[in-house]
């Protein structure tokens, strides 16, 4: 029914007779009875039948072409640990210690980690902030060139989709970065989903490398994402695969990998049912316009739902925690905005349960405050040691009231969706400590800070 490689291949050998498995793993095929009756007979290891996830071989590797070919790119390589093994794989394989990388602040935290790994020098572009929603949306493209030619960066990450659903001006973005002799990797963990839906997504607009997390939108387990990329030479192309290889794990799931290639094969398949639930998506919002006192924010991406709390005065944390009672679990929340994932599995029932929850939701008075405004990330923090150095410096716990004037030991970033209000090396500042308050960390959640003593002696401690 599906083209999948990998997924025939494992099924195949999980439905043969006479056969004793000796090798990993140790359930050896038997789910003795428990729900992981269908699922463990395909989860194997490496075999001459299965392949080696990073020997490029077997049916991994056909499976692998076959996600290339349908984001219309070079090569994929499966990754069983995330997009944040291939982020920091696509950061290991186009940067050099010590040298500058251009960084979306919008940027989930696992790019900050690589740079601290591969010590890397991280400049940062700022998106634009609309006070009016608390959301960011483009980098302007000027500034964003500008940045590259300053910095001497070889290098820039952006995040499109963002967790709230907006996709950024990918195109100008990878047009200005090839102009600077630069490549652009885009961090689409979000986004898997776009093509399907008869979006543009970042592989399509142009993008170097593309990292798509599948189990985010798409029908794969947990941890399953794709690395597509183009333009590489077969030397580069090997150092990426090795690269994942360095931020994988030895034993990559084949349950996982098996499900990149039905995830895949699914959406090739789909007979319009990606449009079909893209064109729900935006019934849905139009109902809850109509139907109840929030807003939903304008988003490109057209399955992503973000609600917008405050139009109906209550804060996103407390709606969510009605719509959980309600039966209808969200993504995530914050002060403003509850966030939800739609996708091609939800039901006409689920999206029903969904208006009725939220209907229910905005009944009755809120029991706590709800802020007026919304907070538009910290201006940058003075950065007195590099990621790198903060990661190995010497680091003392403080509760978080007694942090300002400090140095950060650690990224600071509320999650979901795991964007760093203070990156580790850079000094939390009197507003850095207001904004971490307000978006919702207590004033004595023990922080880690630098120890003064290894401190650069220009640096002043600011109260």
């Amino acid at each position: 029914m599906y083209d999948a490689p990998l997924l025939c291949a494992l099924t195949e050998l999980a439905g043969r007779r006479g056969v004793s498995r000796f090798h990993m793993p140790g359930h050896k095929g038997r789910a003795a009875g428990s729900i992981f009756e269908t699922v463990f007979p395909v989860d194997y290891t490496e075999l001459p039948a299965t392949g080696n996830l990073y020997e490029e071989n077997g049916p991994i590797a056909l499976a692998e072409q076959r996600a290339a070919q349908w984001y219309g790119m070079d090569g994929c390589f499966f990754l069983t640990c995330g997009a944040t093994q291939g982020l920091k794989a696509a950061l290991h394989t186009c940067c050099a210690p010590g040298s500058a990388v251009v960084l979306d602040r919008n940027c989930h935290k696992s790019v900050l980690d690589a740079c601290a790994q591969i010590n890397l020098l991280p400049q940062y572009i700022y998106p634009r902030f609309s006070p009016e929603t608390g959301v960011t949306g483009d980098i302007d493209v000027q500034a964003f060139a500008s940045l590259l030619q300053q910095s001497g960066a070889r290098t820039a990450v952006i995040t499109s989709p963002t967790y709230y659903g907006r996709c950024l001006n990918v195109a100008q973005l990878a047009a200005a970065a090839h102009d600077c002799g630069c490549r652009l990797i885009v961090d689409s963990a979000h986004g898997s989903h776009l093509r399907a839906c008869g979006s543009a997504d970042a592989a399509l607009l142009g993008a170097d490398i593309v990292i798509f997390s599948a189990h985010k939108t798409l029908s794969a387990a947990g941890q399953g994402a794709y690395l597509a990329f183009r333009g590489l030479s077969s030397v580069q192309r090997q150092q990426l695969r090795e690269n994942c290889a360095l931020y994988g794990t030895t034993s990559p799931s084949y349950i996982i990998m098996a499900s990149l290639d039905f995830a895949r094969a699914r959406m090739e398949l789909d007979n319009g049912l990606w449009q079909y639930t893209a064109q729900q998506s935006l019934a849905l919002r139009r109902c809850i316009e109509e139907q109840t006192p929030f807003r939903c924010l304008a988003a490109e991406d057209p399955c992503r739902l973000t609600v917008l709390t405050k139009p109906a005065g209550i804060s996103g944390f407390e709606t969510a925690e009605r719509l959980f009672a309600l039966g209808a679990e969200p993504e995530m929340q914050d002060d403003g905005r509850v966030v939800f994932i739609l996708s091609a599995q939800d039901t006409q029932e689920d999206r029903a349960r969904l208006l009725q929850a939220l209907q229910a939701a905005a009944a009755g008075p809120p029991k706590r405050p709800v802020s007026p405004g919304e907070l538009p990330l910290p201006p940058q923090p003075e950065a007195v040691l590099t990621p790198a150095q903060a990661l190995f410096a010497p680091k003392e716990l403080r509760p978080l009231r007694e942090c300002q004037g400090c140095v950060a030991g650690q990224h600071l970033a509320p999650y979901p969706p795991g964007v760093a209000a203070v990156v580790m090396g850079e000094s939390l500042t009197k507003f850095c400590v207001e904004y971490l308050l307000k978006k919702g960390y207590n004033e004595d959640t023990y922080i880690r800070t630098i120890n003064n003593a290894v401190l650069p002696r220009h640096f002043e401690r600011r109260i």
